[in-house]
């Protein structure tokens, strides 16, 4: 299995700093049938589980009121909201503890190769790390080639967080290393009208940072969807991210 960015990528962009580079990844554009507004899963809002139309419902009335959602996920896959920040922060901490992972100390990094594993449920497909990242070639078990062949995003790589313009990892991508904090997508080149403001249909947060967080609104505003780090999200139509994103944070 190769990495998805090579240590030969990283070189060439050493002079980009921390700031994120865009990255041309592919122009074949994935089919997206169109959805229903909002969630297509169940969602756990402030602790209590609503299903798909009924969360919805929910939320339009919110948003009515002003009340902007913090959505993130437990490490069972389960989608969470919350209507306070600090219970949203809260849950988060306890869910997936301190900040840790790989400081950034060179931008020529070793390769390394994450295992993991993938799960179906409904609609969605999740790709999720398991354990940290090893510096060894992956199996060539059966079991794990059994894996590989349902693999629809590449492994979570330590440093590089990872966003797409199509869902299940396809089409253009903006790459952004620890601490980009990027303001105001319209500001970035891309493939929608010119930029990446509301192009984002998948992403995935590196395995070395604490989470990469998502806002609907330029400058940190609005809702916003946090994804742990080495946590991988193929399709944000079924969450109500799909094409939402205006700002974005990778917090080391």
């Amino acid at each position: 299995m190769r990495r998805f960015v090579g240590p030969g990528f990283q070189k060439a962009f050493t002079g980009l700093g921390m700031v994120g580079v865009l990255l041309l990844m592919g122009s074949a554009p994935t089919p997206q049938a169109p959805l229903s507004e909002g969630v297509q899963v169940p969602v756990v809002l402030d602790g209590v589980r609503y299903e798909p139309e009924e969360f919805n419902r929910i939320h339009a009335d919110l948003r009515r009121r002003g009340v902007a959602l913090c959505y993130t996920f437990s490490r069972d896959g389960t989608f969470h909201a919350f209507s306070a920040r600090e219970a949203c922060d809260e849950f988060f901490w306890k869910e997936w503890g301190q900040p840790r992972g790989l400081p950034f100390k060179s931008s020529n990094p070793p390769s390394t190769w994450v295992p993991f594993r993938v799960r179906i449920e409904g609609n969605w497909v999740w790709v999720e790390p398991l354990g940290e990242p090893d510096a060894s070639p992956p199996p060539s078990s059966r079991d794990s080639e059994e894996i590989a062949s349902l693999q629809l995003c590449p492994p979570p790589d330590p440093y590089w967080s990872l966003n797409w313009e199509h869902i299940l990892c396809q089409g253009s991508g903006l790459a952004v290393l620890p601490q980009a904090m990027l303001a105001d997508l319209r500001q970035i080149s891309g493939p929608c009208a010119g930029n990446w403001n509301d192009c984002i249909s998948s992403a995935q947060a590196a395995s070395g940072i604490y989470q990469l967080i998502l806002w609907e609104h330029i400058n940190f505003q609005g809702e916003y969807l946090r994804i742990p780090g080495g946590w991988t999200a193929p399709d944000l139509r079924a969450f109500n991210w799909n094409d939402r994103a205006s700002s974005l944070y990778a917090q080391p």
